[in-house]
């Protein structure tokens, strides 16, 4: 309100001026800016990966001059403004696409637009020219929820809940079992799937309540929710006994279970949009491939208060996490 405040103002005094011949403004039409779309997979409000997303976008609209517009699918035969589509109010200049999913449309429109900028976020390639493949990967963050949980587990047996089978999430997995060994090697580690091969197990908690409410009558005491959406299904289990705890995912959920979630292993999915838009914004933005976790700061344990006490003993692993980590990027190659 007070941006169009003084922005109407501006208009006034501008007319005013001209009007007697003293000065000509000219306010700059919001069309004239750069255009950013963004393509989630998945809609807003999962409370973790895409909420993530956002939040950079949304930051770097509050730092910077640009126009964005949002999608929540790969249906890039509706892009307004690229080769072969209608052309719309807007041209984009950076297209920036949100999870593994979109890894193989994400390659093709690049290459068939090649005078627009794209970041693919969580997407594993070789990217070049226009595309910048950057892979967030988890491996480290997981070793030390897999410390953590071995660290508060009083059962000797935990668990972690994933939302469906890729490449990706396998990082997770194998992270986590490796920290929760590295502890303790005889705790027994559950695994469980939200959903077989679809990215539908990201968005449904009621499966997730049930398989984190057969993991906890099991004996287990603390589970990794690798699961999105469906996460919160896992943490409204927790909260129905005593003795039940959640390590959560990719954004701070302390507020979902402030007497539950130990910690939660970030992915700063929101720092690599504002710096991908502002090396857009700035003319820096350059293909390529990134890959980046522990070491970057692009991940990390962020302890709900509550539990802060177990920061100490999981931070002293966090040079074995690195290592760990560097190990497993190594023998992917």
């Amino acid at each position: 309100m007070i941006r169009k405040n003084l922005l109407t103002g501006m208009v006034i005094a501008g007319i005013a001026l001209l009007a007697i011949g003293t000065a000509v403004f000219v306010i700059p039409h919001e069309s004239t800016l750069p255009v950013v779309y963004i393509v989630y997979d998945g809609g807003k409000g999962d409370l973790s990966y895409t909420d993530s997303a956002y939040r950079g976008l949304f930051a770097a609209q509050e730092a910077m001059a640009f126009n964005k517009k949002e999608f929540t699918s790969m249906n890039y035969s509706g892009f307004p403004g690229l080769p072969g589509n209608p052309a719309g109010p807007e041209i984009p200049g950076l297209i920036i696409t949100v999870g593994y999913d979109y890894t193989a449309d994400t390659e093709r429109l690049a290459a068939e637009n090649p005078g627009v900028q794209f970041l693919a976020i969580d997407q594993a390639g070789s990217g070049a020219g226009n595309l910048r493949s950057y892979e967030i990967t988890s491996y480290g963050v997981s070793y030390l929820a897999g410390v953590l949980a071995a660290s508060a587990s009083k059962t000797h047996r935990v668990g972690i809940i994933l939302g469906t089978q890729s490449e990706l999430l396998e990082g997770f997995r194998l992270g986590y079992i490796t920290g929760v060994h590295a502890v303790n090697a005889s705790i027994t580690v559950d695994q469980a799937y939200v959903r077989d091969n679809t990215t539908a197990g990201f968005s449904d908690p009621d499966r997730a309540a049930g398989i984190a409410g057969g993991m906890y009558g099991n004996g287990t005491d603390v589970i990794y929710t690798v699961a999105g959406y469906s996460g919160t299904g896992a943490i409204a289990e927790a909260k129905k006994g005593p003795g039940r705890y959640i390590i959560g995912i990719d954004s701070d959920q302390t507020y979902l279970g402030p007497s539950v979630v130990l910690a939660s292993a970030i992915k700063r999915v929101d720092r690599v949009v504002y710096s991908g838009i502002g090396e857009y914004l700035n003319g820096t933005f350059t293909g390529g491939s990134t890959v980046a976790g522990l070491r970057e700061g692009i991940t990390g344990l962020t302890y709900n208060p509550e539990f802060a006490a177990y920061n100490t003993t999981v931070s002293a692993w966090e040079a074995s996490a690195e290592a760990e980590e560097a190990r497993y990027l190594a023998t992917r190659k």
